[in-house]
């Protein structure tokens, strides 16, 4: 299955993207700090199941354009309806995983006439509190050290966020995404956590399905949400990591798209 790879005009510039396949548009946004890369295993899967997937590289990082400041949450959502209409297309499932779900439920929020179904994976649904104090971390970007140690450093914290079970190579696509977002690799965070999700949740209309593993940090979160929205559809995964999409693609896909084409 070929992925053909373009760019569309967005709120802050470029958007790069992979597509490939034909049938229910899918818009894939994806967690920091990542790309459009982190769906690239499961795209001929999703492709094979009927799906047209796009995947963006979310503004500031893969090969997408870096912003002036600081995009919110609902700035980086606006980057949906320009990807529509890029492809001339009415309205789209939107599908997002960590940063990305955030911003798959701004969409919807905002957007709602853009939105026709809404898949969300590992939401970041903490408390006011735990909100705030995310919010409160400072940032700045990792110096460079003489030795290279800053690349084991943020290897050492990709890798630790699972325990060590996650493989090398994707350990390895999530470092080399990070130092590719460069002094502002922060942004996606910043925007997640000073973000109000309870009111965007409870806006939701479209239908939604929630998937969560029990692998992945924000499975407590996603529970949450499960009681707080009975309504969204919710499949919960024994076992795996928060890079999930890379665990088992092929299952993932299949989960994704029996939802969308309605199987």
């Amino acid at each position: 299955m070929t992925i053909i790879k373009g760019y569309a005009d967005g709120p802050f510039g470029q958007l790069h993207y992979e597509t490939t396949g034909d049938g229910v548009p899918v818009i894939f946004l994806h967690q920091m700090v990542q790309s459009a890369v982190q769906f690239r295993p499961a795209l001929p899967h999703l492709a094979n199941h009927g799906v047209k997937a796009i995947a963006v590289d979310l503004p500031g990082y893969g090969m997408s354009s870096t912003p002036d400041h600081a995009p919110t949450t609902d700035e980086y959502a606006s980057i949906v309806p320009a990807l529509l209409e890029h492809f001339g297309l009415q309205q789209a499932v939107v599908c997002g995983h960590h940063t990305g779900a955030s911003i798959a439920c701004a969409a919807a929020h905002r957007h709602p006439e853009r939105v026709s179904k809404v898949v969300l994976h590992g939401v970041p649904y903490f408390t006011h509190e735990e909100m705030a104090e995310h919010a409160a971390r400072s940032h700045s970007a990792r110096p460079v050290a003489d030795d290279g140690s800053h690349f084991n450093a943020v290897w050492d914290l990709f890798s630790g966020l699972s325990n060590g079970d996650i493989s090398a190579d994707v350990t390895h696509q999530s470092v080399m995404t990070y130092f590719m977002a460069g002094e502002t690799e922060w942004h996606g965070h910043n925007a997640v956590f000073n973000y109000d999700i309870w009111a965007a949740v409870e806006e939701i209309k479209a239908p939604t399905l929630l998937i969560s593993n029990t692998g992945d940090m924000l499975n407590p979160q996603d529970r949450e949400l499960a009681k707080a929205r009975p309504d969204f559809e919710f499949k919960e995964i024994q076992g795996g990591t928060f890079q999930y999409v890379y665990d088992d693609a092929e299952s993932w896909a299949k989960i994704v798209a029996d939802f969308v084409t309605g199987a």
